[in-house]
């Protein structure tokens, strides 16, 4: 049974018309192969959405957020490849995100339903990022732990929820679901999981992030 790390370096990219058979062959083969290569890093996995932008989504796992400032990940940005070079011209909109998990407090050994084999990151997920006014984020981490993560949790189809704050990039809420396929958004008990009072009141102060919830299919690279 796999396990994951604390910390997750979020990337999202958009790229020119015409160039994104090139951006898929480059983010498997090149790529997120060489930061998976630094320690630490402990699974890593190529998006594409089916709903919501930007288009590309990689997720990388760490054991701690740390390891995404040692000196060996750090190492593979100072010596770009000539092929990120090449690629990286042809990004026209990109998100970094390194975060820390806050939710559950501690990795777990298993996921939070014990029928489902974790092999790597999932093969569907939602993705969100959420903006909170500051005098609410103590209201809005009660709603998701007592509420919004156990009611989500018990939908057929759904391995866990884990939660992020960033501490480079955007000051965001971050919301990971972590699905076994699409037809989890068209059960029942997805469409009704946003009922609850309390859901209602937090949906009137936070906004989502343009492009955000995005619904993303794991689409290359898994490891």
């Amino acid at each position: 049974m796999r396990s994951h790390g604390m910390g997750l370096l979020v990337e999202m990219m958009d790229f020119s018309p015409g160039d994104e058979d090139a951006a898929r062959a480059w983010i498997d083969e090149d790529h997120l192969e060489r930061r998976m290569s630094a320690p630490g890093i402990c699974g890593a996995a190529a998006y594409e959405a089916i709903k919501g932008a930007p288009r590309f989504l990689n997720l990388y796992e760490a054991e701690s957020v740390q390891d995404f400032y040692r000196e060996e990940f750090q190492g593979i940005y100072a010596a770009p490849s000539e092929r990120d070079g090449a690629m990286k011209k042809s990004v026209v909109g990109e998100v970094r995100l390194v975060c820390s998990q806050i939710y559950p407090g501690l990795p777990p050994s298993a996921p939070s339903c014990p029928t489902v084999e974790v092999a790597g990151l999932p093969p569907v997920i939602q993705f969100g990022r959420i903006f909170v006014p500051p005098e609410k984020i103590g209201d809005f981490n009660g709603w998701y732990t007592q509420d919004r993560a156990p009611t989500v949790e018990k939908v057929p189809g759904v391995r866990r929820i884990r939660r992020y704050v960033p501490v480079e990039g955007d000051s965001v809420m971050i919301v990971l679901y972590e699905l076994e396929n699409e037809s989890v958004f068209e059960h029942e008990a997805w469409k009704e999981m946003s009922a609850s009072a309390w859901t209602k009141k937090v949906r009137g102060y936070y906004r989502q992030a343009e492009g955000s919830p995005g619904r993303y299919r794991r689409r290359g690279y898994a490891r």
